[in-house]
């Protein structure tokens, strides 16, 4: 190809076991570099800038893919729906149009030209079917940055049952404090108010049943976490995920305040 372009990038939706969106109506949305449209089967990412190889046009498509399967994560159940690279559609945008054969030939394989990863399955496992009336939302304002990505892995993991959440979510905690230097600078910085980071500090490390307290207690008597309590944490680390997010996308941006009347209330535990 004397110029080629790569016009879209095609993604198979791979759907989670015992998982459907059979009902789900699509979606579609527009960023300053693509157009994407997603069905049962397909995600369509039309290229609005130029990109001469598959992997170049990747590079910028592939972060909003991570970003939404953050996305997909916190607002059903990781793993529900995956995007897996299938092919690029290429065109050579100055075709040799001295050879007859040649032109066609070039358009011929400009049509089919496959740029493939292998697929990967799903690695959740559901216990019940689900039938999803909607897809996730589309990422806004959103970066899948490193902070975010290695927090909603140990979200993940604690969906797989292969970490306790106690552990996640002093991991999630201690992730935000660390990038800022201290929790009470954290709390400036992502807008969240103080009481919403001490009470998840307190919970992660003096409650616990003899299988998730991560530290023996001081007098020997365990605090297992009450249900409602657990509930608690579990919205605060989502809400923390998307923050983190949120301020890697726009650092600048002002943030609304999170407090404690912005997750389940603890009082009815």
């Amino acid at each position: 190809m004397n110029d080629p372009h790569v016009k879209a990038l095609y993604y198979q939706v791979v759907v989670g076991k015992d998982v459907d969106y059979n009902n789900a109506p699509p979606l579609s949305e527009t960023t300053d570099t693509f157009e994407i449209s997603l069905d049962g089967k397909t995600a369509v990412f039309k290229m609005k800038q130029h990109y001469s190889t598959a992997d170049e046009a990747k590079g910028v498509v592939e972060q909003y893919v991570r970003a939404w399967g953050i996305m997909v994560g916190l607002e059903q159940d990781p793993g529900d729906l995956q995007l897996v690279f299938d092919h690029a559609d290429i065109i050579d945008r100055s075709p040799d149009t001295s050879d007859k054969n040649v032109v066609n030939l070039q358009a011929h394989l400009s049509a089919h030209v496959v740029v493939s990863d292998s697929a990967i399955g799903s690695d959740s496992v559901v216990s019940l079917h689900v039938s999803r009336g909607k897809y996730p939302s589309f990422p806004k304002n959103f970066s899948a940055s490193p902070d975010a990505e290695t927090m909603y892995l140990r979200y993940k993991t604690y969906r797989q049952k292969r970490e306790t959440l106690t552990s996640m979510a002093y991991m999630c905690l201690t992730i935000l404090e660390a990038g800022a230097d201290s929790r009470k600078e954290a709390a400036r910085r992502y807008s969240i108010d103080d009481e919403v980071l001490g009470t998840l500090g307190k919970f992660t490390s003096t409650k616990g049943d003899p299988e998730e307290a991560r530290k023996f207690p001081k007098y020997g008597k365990f605090d297992p976490l009450r249900p409602k309590e657990k509930e608690w944490i579990v919205s605060v680390i989502k809400a923390l995920i998307r923050r983190a997010g949120e301020y890697a996308y726009d650092p600048k941006a002002k943030l609304k305040q999170l407090s404690m009347k912005d997750f389940p209330d603890l009082a009815t535990s």
